[in-house]
């Protein structure tokens, strides 16, 4: 039986102290790490029918864990409140080798949960085997046939390397979906239980997530109502998908048959007969005579099987390599014409390794086409996927694009690619790709102001506090109400606290802390929860008194006056919310996105974040003001409400100025001039390069520079 942890609403949880959401019950042996991480998951399911299934690896006290999950939302909770569910079950790599797919569990077990109605519970019994009801093969693909025509198209969620990553549109309902997921990691064989899933991205988001549903971020689509009129996929997945596991072969030895066959008995009868027949009719004929007849008797010939000689194993070996060869050319054939050069360029070489022959006799037929399109093909295949509308909050897909560029900048020097631009634009993508991997967009307000400190030496607990302005007050009230925290209900919380050298820059090493959002008559706290005799580590407090955010340090680490924080809370259902606390406007550094994260509207002259950057000019809410997109040398205060759409108006009009701009600060005449000719040319991007994003307050003055586009 694996472990157990169940998370709802509740007036008191497992943990004294603790109520809302909270865990309920749990088993004893589940690492308090990962309970943390189970809590911090939430409950992804708001409406009150249908369920929501995950299966995710996560990793707490030094191991791997296989967590299944089923999140519902029934009834009311205590506070009369809707309520919700998220029901874990948790599995050590022991038990998941011997056991069949986590989809066919989450549809064969009957003890998930939709409501706890008890008291808090420490769960017993986890070494009861786990009843699953009886369900028919997972192979041939029954369902997969069902709703798509043919068991071969469950290869479709499956590549090379194991399960693949793909977005399922329009599936059928949930329990017909987990039989569809249990068919597909069935192909996969020891390796099922590394297919992670999510029956609905749209609530549980897509990170930690190889098959998601509803997902409008993956590289690959199955939309369940087309699914049918697609071609289905070929190899010997695809095969054992659609018939089921090879049958063993029969035995091919000859049968030899006897002499004495019937054949044989029946032509010596006939003989016998004849001569019989004779002595009747010749009765005056001589014993010699009848003795010459026997002599004579003619026996029917004996049955002659021919055996074929078997083949030789060098014969049978050339065979297998030609039907090899032009299984691998028809594929390679295939990939070209779809424009896959990258997979084509890999059958080549592994071909190549294994059938010297095969090089000779195709190079010419094959080679060129593949070493003309490679990096143009590769490269433009690559940016699609890095320019997909949001990509910046989806690293997965980010580092899935990282080791697909490596490999192909692998291939191209194996394959001895022309060095050309096209292989230049290549190893620029692999760049793009991996300074994305350093970025995490979230929700920030920027509050600039002053840090009060206090300490009595480098190594003793020291305190900092940030008055916080009426303006980020409010924007921290709203927050606040968005949250669901009432003066009844509290809301559980993960908090911490980072470094804010630059924004939206990823933090894989920064520990959470639980913590809540509490409303009380007077005021109202963001805080996580202290140790026992000590001050809560973070603390964010409104009320009519004072509104300043408080953190306590073990160290000296609170006396910098000059530092720039972040405060990143995160919410039950996931939500994500940033409060960047400034001390040094000058200190903060610009995060730069690169020239191809702007486009031109041709037909406007507007100048604007492409789709795929706007998620991180977006999250910024600038507590004294708002945001704007400017291009180089533009001179503030300006009094035009800021906006991240730069017409061409704008542009043209700081060319102007600086055209009649003298003494210090001025560029140079060719610098003026060279914007003046690429605007004239209607190239808006270049003329105002290098553009970014400028914070500014009420009066047109520039705050911060957040973004930059160079």
């Amino acid at each position: 039986m694996p472990l157990q942890l169940i998370f709802t609403s509740a007036p008191q949880g497992l943990t004294p102290g603790r109520s809302g959401y909270c865990t309920i019950a749990r088993h004893r042996a589940i690492p308090d790490r990962l309970a943390q991480l189970l809590e911090s998951v939430g409950t992804p399911h708001e409406r009150p029918e249908g369920e929501t299934f995950t299966f995710r690896l996560l990793e707490a006290g030094g191991k791997n864990w296989y967590v299944l999950s089923r999140f519902v939302a029934r009834g009311l909770d205590y506070t009369q409140r809707d309520n919700r569910l998220a029901h874990h079950l948790i599995f050590s790599l022991e038990e998941a080798t011997v056991l069949p797919p986590p989809a066919a569990i989450a549809g064969r077990w009957k003890g998930w949960l939709d409501e706890w109605s008890g008291p808090p519970t420490w769960l017993e019994g986890e070494d009861r085997p786990l009843q699953l009801e009886t369900q028919t093969p997972l192979t041939p693909a029954v369902a997969w046939r069902e709703e798509t025509g043919t068991g071969a198209k469950a290869a479709w969620l499956i590549n090379a390397s194991g399960p693949a990553s793909v977005a399922l549109l329009n599936p059928p309902e949930t329990l017909r979906l987990l039989r569809l997921l249990a068919e597909a990691s069935a192909l996969l064989g020891k390796s099922a239980w590394a297919a992670t899933f999510t029956t609905d991205a749209t609530t549980t988001g897509t990170e930690g997530f190889l098959w998601a549903v509803n997902s409008t971020s993956a590289s690959a689509t199955i939309d369940f109502t087309t699914a049918k009129s697609l071609p289905a996929p070929a190899g010997e997945v695809a095969r054992q998908a659609a018939v089921g596991l090879p049958p063993p072969k029969a035995s091919a030895k000859p049968v030899e048959r006897r002499a004495n066959s019937p054949g044989t008995t029946v032509a010596s009868s006939n003989t016998s007969a004849w001569i019989i027949g004779g002595v009747f009719i010749l009765a005056a004929g001589s014993v010699a005579i009848f003795l010459l007849n026997r002599s004579t008797e003619v026996t029917a010939p004996s049955t002659v099987v021919e055996v074929k000689s078997q083949p030789s194993p060098v014969d049978t070996a050339k065979t297998d390599e030609i039907l090899k060869a032009n299984r691998a050319l028809n594929e390679i054939q295939g990939l070209m014409e779809s424009d896959d050069f990258m997979a084509a360029a890999r059958l080549w070489l592994e071909t190549s390794t294994l059938s010297p022959s095969f090089v000779r006799n195709y190079r010419e037929q094959v080679l060129p086409r593949i070493l003309g399109n490679f990096s143009a093909s590769v490269a433009k295949q690559l940016l699609a996927r890095l320019e997909r509308p949001g990509i910046l909050n989806d690293p997965k897909s980010v580092k899935d694009a990282v080791v697909e560029a490596k490999e192909a900048m692998r291939l191209g020097a194996e394959l001895a690619v022309p060095q050309d631009d096209q292989w230049k634009r290549l190893g620029a993508t692999l760049d793009r790709a991996q300074s994305l991997t350093g970025i995490e967009v979230r929700p920030t307000m920027i509050i600039p102001g002053e840090w009060r400190t206090g300490e009595s030496g480098p190594n003793s607990p020291s305190q900092a506090d940030f008055a916080l302005s009426r303006a980020a007050a409010d924007a921290i009230a709203k927050f606040v109400e968005s949250s669901g925290a009432t003066q009844r209900e509290s809301v559980q919380v993960r908090i911490r606290l980072t470094e804010f050298t630059s924004p939206h820059l990823r933090d894989d090493q920064s520990k959470f802390l639980n913590g809540e959002i509490r409303r009380l008559p007077q005021s109202t706290w963001i805080e996580s929860t202290p140790e026992p005799g000590k001050l809560p580590a973070i603390g964010i407090n409104l009320s009519s008194r004072r509104n300043e955010a408080s953190l306590n340090f073990q160290n000296g680490e609170g006396a910098r006056a000059n530092a720039n924080r972040l405060i990143e809370v995160i919410l039950p259902k996931g939500e994500r919310q940033c409060f960047a606390l400034i001390g040094d406007l000058k200190a903060l550094q610009t995060l730069n996105l690169g020239p191809n994260a702007l486009i031109l509207d041709p037909d406007t002259g507007v100048i604007r974040p492409a789709p795929w950057a706007e998620s991180a000019v977006n999250a910024f809410l600038w507590v004294n003001g708002s945001i704007g997109l400017y291009p180089d040398g533009h001179e503030f205060p300006d009094r035009d409400l800021p906006s991240i759409r730069a017409t061409r108006s704008v542009l043209e009009t700081d060319i102007i100025r600086l055209e009649n701009k003298q003494g210090p600060g001025t560029p140079p005449y060719e610098i003026i001039a060279a914007r003046r000719r690429l605007f004239k040319e209607g190239k808006f991007l270049e003329a105002g390069a290098p553009w970014s994003i400028q914070a500014i307050d009420a009066n047109g003055a520039a705050g911060p520079r957040l973004l930059e586009f160079r």
